[in-house]
């Protein structure tokens, strides 16, 4: 945006939409900067800094997530469902894993994705405050899952693979181990965490408990 020596005018919706197209992995004040063809001074004038301009962008990709829920689903499916519904939408938008999982809610966007958690576990006969905290937790261990999946793809074809495997080979009882998984792709391992963490945290706060007794024995 920069003609003739002077700078156009650009506004906070176009800073905004740069950094959706840049996306969160490779968001920074300067490279919004360079994609509007303007200076990071300039910048400055519609963004405080580096964290007001993540919020931003985060809140804009997040607007785009819209959670499906099938009220015919008992609790347990419902959640394993919300974790996998995270999971597709975080690796089609890299850096949107490492957003949630550092802060969440951080705007209307988050805020609208708890609500529906609430609103959805609320049909299946728990109140808001088990509600959140149910889908806080499987939130925290399908995001944590990504992010370790998405560290775990980037270091394909480096040494650090290779030295990780020769480690495994040196013990025979983890080449045993190991011997017996059957083939799985990252999204099968992805599906029998998810699912053994629901059914479990469903089986410690199951609908009608209160939440402060959750670790009560009944």
């Amino acid at each position: 945006m920069k003609t003739g020596g002077r700078t156009a005018s650009f506004t906070l919706r176009d800073v905004i939409e740069a950094g959706t197209r840049i996306g969160l992995d490779r968001l920074s004040m300067q490279s919004v900067a360079d994609a509007l063809g303007v200076t990071t001074a300039a910048l400055y004038r519609h963004v405080a800094g580096r964290s007001a301009l993540e919020r931003l962008v985060g809140e804009a990709i997040l607007d785009k997530l819209t959670l499906v829920d099938d009220p015919t689903e008992p609790a347990a499916a419902h959640l394993a469902g919300f974790a996998m519904q995270l999971r597709r939408f975080t690796l089609s938008h890299p850096g949107t894993a490492e957003y949630m999982q550092r802060l969440f809610p951080r705007g209307p966007s988050g805020l609208r994705l708890l609500e529906h958690q609430v609103t959805a576990l609320g049909r299946r006969g728990y109140e808001p405050a088990a509600a959140v905290a149910l889908s806080s937790a499987m939130a925290t261990v399908a995001i944590g899952a990504t992010v370790a999946e998405q560290w775990r793809a980037s270091l394909l074809g480096t040494p650090a693979i290779d030295e990780a495997l020769t480690v495994m080979a040196g013990s025979e009882l983890m080449r045993q181990a190991t011997a017996g998984i059957p083939a799985h792709t990252p999204e099968d391992f992805f599906v029998f965490t998810i699912s053994a963490a629901a059914e479990g945290l469903v089986a410690q706060l199951p609908p009608g408990r209160p939440l402060l007794v959750a670790g009560t024995p009944s």
